[in-house]
């Protein structure tokens, strides 16, 4: 943000040495063409994209845990909706991949990074993800596909939950070892192989957006200079 701030008083300089005061559609022109406008503007879009992507991984948590403490708290088949809350999970994931793609790709064209750079980088991130692939496959082929009796559930799931939980859901396995009866305990075990995703991924692309922030302002001040070359009386 310091660099907005910096970009605002250049122009402001600018000003004053042209003795003019420039106008908003001036000052949005120049703004627009320029490098820290551009760069600066998409960053934080990009940023911005993720964020949303992460709203929506929020409320696939927030449904998972609806049902997880009463199966039937939303409308439809509750084993059908927890897979498909769970599979969604992995779409909105993955988009975070693309959008970044794209980004890095801009970042290139703006010469930010150079080709080594951006393959680097590419390589970097991109392979952070090939794990979640792996986990994705096997629960999409694998987990979410479990026979409708004798489900096998990970006891660990239940380790750090609530005493209150804990015998809720050792009383569902002993009633009836099934789908349908167990979808609660199917769904704190979704939303841990969720949480645990996600809290590495934070960390993560903290550690990229900061390193690319950092790439941005070294690039300005090592080859930007702001020029007001006309401005109308």
């Amino acid at each position: 943000m310091s660099g907005f701030l910096d970009f605002a008083n250049q122009i402001k300089q600018k000003s004053i040495e042209k003795n003019a005061k420039l106008t908003e559609d001036e000052l949005n022109e120049i703004y627009s063409n320029s490098f820290p406008g551009q760069i600066r503007t998409e960053f934080f879009h990009w940023i911005g994209d993720i964020n949303r992507i992460l709203e929506v991984i929020n409320i696939i948590l927030s449904d998972l845990y609806d049902l997880r403490l009463d199966k039937n708290s939303l409308k439809g088949n509750p084993v059908i909706r927890s897979e498909f809350l769970f599979q969604a999970f992995f779409g909105e994931f993955f988009r975070i991949r693309e959008i970044s793609k794209i980004f890095i790709k801009y970042m290139t064209k703006m010469q930010v990074l150079d080709n080594k750079n951006k393959k680097t980088f590419v390589d970097f991130y991109f392979k952070a993800f090939d794990w979640i692939y792996e986990i994705r496959n096997s629960f999409v082929h694998q987990g979410l596909k479990l026979k409708d009796e004798d489900v096998e559930i990970d006891f660990s799931v239940i380790e750090n939950l609530s005493e209150k939980e804990k015998e809720k859901f050792i009383q569902l396995l002993k009633e009836s070892n099934t789908r349908e009866n167990t979808v609660e305990i199917q769904c704190a075990y979704y939303m841990k192989a969720i949480g645990g995703i996600m809290e590495m991924f934070i960390e993560f692309q903290e550690l990229l957006s900061n390193t690319l922030a950092d790439l941005i302002i070294s690039f300005e001040k090592i080859n930007l200079e702001i020029k007001v070359t006309k401005i109308n009386e």
